[in-house]
This record gives structure tokens, sequence and C-alpha cells, in this order.
């Protein structure tokens, strides 16, 4: 009689590929569960050996899927555990960012030799290769980043380090603004020990409401400016009022799994631009970057 289900080859189970990325698929949603479960107990998501550990590996479990979504990431997407946990997924990561990038932040602020703390943080040869990344992605749409008037950052957190590489860069003058007035004032800080104040203007406002962003060519959407979809589709209409014809707009996103991480931005929210492209790395750079111009 032929048996049902997975051939067997001695106490070998064969399984097809689609068996084995849905069992990778179901184990990688429960661990991810898990990793939710432990942050949440946790006494408080300022960097800590705990804290440190549980953010590493859930950036790893992401880190192997960042092009597009993939049948296994809509797998893990779609499992119910992930489904039920993914808003509060997102908030948790927001905040352990923020608080790192606190605590960074005021490092450096008050080191003797600030270049050399910055050196020492973790993360800032990803915030170079992103940098560097979408300002090939604009001159691949003939865009020219080096010759704007200003450059916007609009939700740069305590550690403005994209800002920051975006000015050293390319030379330009850069407004970073951000709805938190702790923010602006460690970041201002950071920066201003790193290179003197006057290249990098700091300012507390709500992305949406920035009126000064019409005096910029160019313009970055950082990926937590407006974690929820409303929050995200009011920056995005008021930038479609207040940035005047051809500005450019880079959105941070995030794509297959690392959409775990950050809220992905979708193509229902992207209404009334003209779409020149979208990036998603493969390497260790989490976000996908969306390139878009005010028509």
């Amino acid at each position: 009689m032929r048996r049902e289900g997975p051939a067997v080859a001695g106490d070998l189970v064969l399984l097809d590929d689609r068996s084995v990325d849905q069992a990778y698929a179901e184990q990688l949603a429960d661990r991810v569960a898990t990793i939710y479960e432990s942050l949440r107990g946790q006494p408080g998501l300022a960097p800590s050996t705990r804290v440190d550990r549980l953010f590493t590996e859930l950036v790893e479990l992401c880190g192997d899927d960042g092009g597009d979504l993939s049948p296994r990431a809509a797998r893990v997407l779609g499992d119910e555990r992930i489904v039920s946990r993914l808003a509060g997924l997102h908030e948790l990561c927001a905040e352990g960012e923020y608080l790192m990038e606190t605590h960074w932040s005021r490092r450096i602020a008050a080191a003797g030799r600030p270049r050399e703390v910055l050196e020492q943080f973790p993360y800032i040869g990803n915030y170079r290769e992103l940098t560097r990344l979408e300002i090939n992605l604009l001159r691949c749409f003939g865009v020219e980043p080096g010759k704007a008037r200003r450059i916007c950052f609009l939700g740069a957190g305590p550690l403005p380090l994209s800002a920051l590489c975006l000015h050293e860069e390319l030379g330009v003058p850069v407004d970073v603004v951000d709805r938190s007035t702790e923010a602006v004032a460690l970041g201002s800080a950071c920066v201003n020990a790193l290179i003197g104040p006057g290249a990098v203007r700091f300012h507390r406002a709500e992305a949406a409401e920035f009126e000064q962003v019409a005096d910029a060519d160019v313009v970055v959407l950082g990926a937590l400016a407006g974690l929820e979809p409303e929050a995200k589709n009011a920056i995005l209409a008021s930038l479609r009022q207040r940035l005047g014809p051809g500005a450019v707009l880079l959105v941070r996103s995030a794509a297959g799994l690392r959409r775990l991480l950050y809220p992905a931005v979708g193509t229902h929210e992207l209404g009334g631009w003209e779409r020149l492209g979208v990036l998603h790395p493969l390497n260790d750079v989490i976000n996908s970057v969306i390139v878009l111009r005010r028509p």
C-alpha cells in the first residue's frame, strides 16, 4: 500500500521545499513571538546585556530576507502569533532604538574625543552605507543631491547620524526635525560635539507641520516618523502640499521579514507622487528606500 505524506528513507523524513519552508516559518514565528514576550517582560528597554541580546537576535532573524515579500516571509507575517503582535513589536523596536540612541548620543556629546566614541557605535557602518546607497539611488534618477539648497531629515531621533552622514558626504546644509524636545536637545549636542554648530540645524516640530520643509530640494522621511499608517499618511499628504515641484522625497520603509522591525509603506499610501524607484538592500542595511518626486 502507498504511504501518504512525506517520503521516508529509513529514519530520515524527506520533505519537499514547501514543507521545509513552512516548518522554518513556523519555527521563526514562534521564536519572534518568544522574543517579543521576553522584551515585554523586561523592566526597561535601555541598553543592557539581556535587552541587547534579544534585539540582536531579532535583527539577525529578520536580516536574511531583505527583498520584497517572499513566500517564507509571507508565511511568517501571516502567522497569527505575528499578526497579533506586529503593532506591539514595532512599538518595542521603536522604544528600544530610541533608548539605544539616547545612550550613545549622551556618550558622544560628553566625550573628550567624540569621534572616537562615534566609531565605537556598533551601527555606524550601516548608517554610512545606507546614506551612500540613497545618494547613489538619487543620482540614478538624475538628481544630484550635492546641488541641493537644503536637505531635510524628518524624524531623526536623539542620534541623527543619517543627517550627519548626508552633510559629511555632500557638504549641503541639513535641517533635522523631530517631535521630541529631548531628541532635539540630545541630537543637537551630539552633532555640535562632532562638527560644531551651523551646518546641521535642529527643529522641534511635528513632521507634518514643519513649514520650512518647503525650502528643501531633498527630504528624507525616517522609518519611525509616523509609526501608525494614519500618521504616515498625514505626513505624506502634508509634504505633497508643502514641497515645491520637482522636490524629491526619500521614504524609508522595510520589506520581507524586516517588516517585523519597521512598518512598511504600501503603494496605496503613495498616491499623488511620481514614483521613481525603490531599493530593497540585501546586505546588513535594514531599511528599504522609496524614491518619490513631487509632480
